[in-house]
């Protein structure tokens, strides 16, 4: 390992860490990604670097609609719907301080990084500042990550969820295989989420619509007057992942107004 007495990296890391200490995050995470891990020296101080750029760069984001609460599940690298399991945020907690102590880790700005992971470990370890936490960021907090963004396929009306950076990016679909543009679209509510699956409910309504012939102005539901129209019609256009429909269903389904 070619150290010398001023410094203590590895003389191959040299140009990362000075993208690190200007703060060029992406850029360092590339030339991170590049390097030769036979070394197991190396390796270990890649992991320490790679560890300042992931929660520097997810101390950046923001959430709620004001866009002015740090995203603390990003900084622990956790999922939103992952926060309520404490043994995990733990797991998650000591890895990082473990990577991020300042007596292995030399880098610049490893304290600040370890700062940033016990800020989020204050409010994420404990139940009540979680729950004040989640209802500041006006429900951004049940399942949706600003780190990541939800698209559809125009080809078989899958949702699909990828993380920020292939926003506009060119994806291929995993259910039907075509290629489609990534355009965020809204994610869907929580409560079609299907528990513990990587699944969500589609719904449909029938909706009866009434009204007298001779009193065009006036709209009643269930009149005995007038014509009635009946009209089926795809509340949420989106299909639960590994869903076949049955050729022999009820032909309305495919009805679409």
């Amino acid at each position: 390992m070619e150290t010398n007495a001023e410094s203590p990296f590895h003389s191959s890391l040299n140009p990362g860490v000075a993208l690190l200490s200007r703060k060029l995050f992406p850029t360092c995470r590339r030339f991170i990604e590049r390097q030769p891990r036979s070394d197991p020296n190396i390796v270990t101080q890649l992991d320490h670097m790679q560890a300042i750029v992931d929660v520097l760069e997810s101390s950046s984001l923001r959430l709620g609609p004001t866009k002015t609460h740090p995203d603390h599940y990003s900084i622990l690298q956790l999922k939103p719907s992952d926060a309520t399991n404490r043994d995990l945020v733990r797991q998650q907690f000591k890895k990082l301080v473990r990577l991020l102590d300042p007596n292995k880790n030399k880098f610049p700005f490893a304290d600040e990084a370890l700062m940033r992971v016990r800020e989020a470990w204050y409010v994420l370890s404990d139940p009540i500042r979680l729950d004040r936490f989640e209802r500041e960021i006006g429900g951004e907090g049940n399942g949706f990550s600003s780190a990541s963004f939800w698209t559809m396929c125009p080809y078989c009306w899958y949702l699909h969820e990828y993380e920020r950076k292939y926003e506009d990016f060119t994806l291929r679909c995993g259910n039907c295989k075509r290629t489609f543009h990534g355009t965020a679209v809204n994610p869907p509510d929580p409560e079609s989420m299907v528990e513990g699956k990587e699944q969500y409910y589609c719904y449909h309504m029938s909706l009866p619509l009434r009204y007298p012939a001779e009193k065009m102005s006036e709209f009643e539901l269930g009149g005995n007057g007038g014509k009635r129209m009946r009209i089926k019609t795809v509340a949420k256009r989106v299909k639960v992942k590994g869903f076949v429909l049955d050729s022999e269903s009820d032909p309305e389904m495919d009805v679409e107004i």
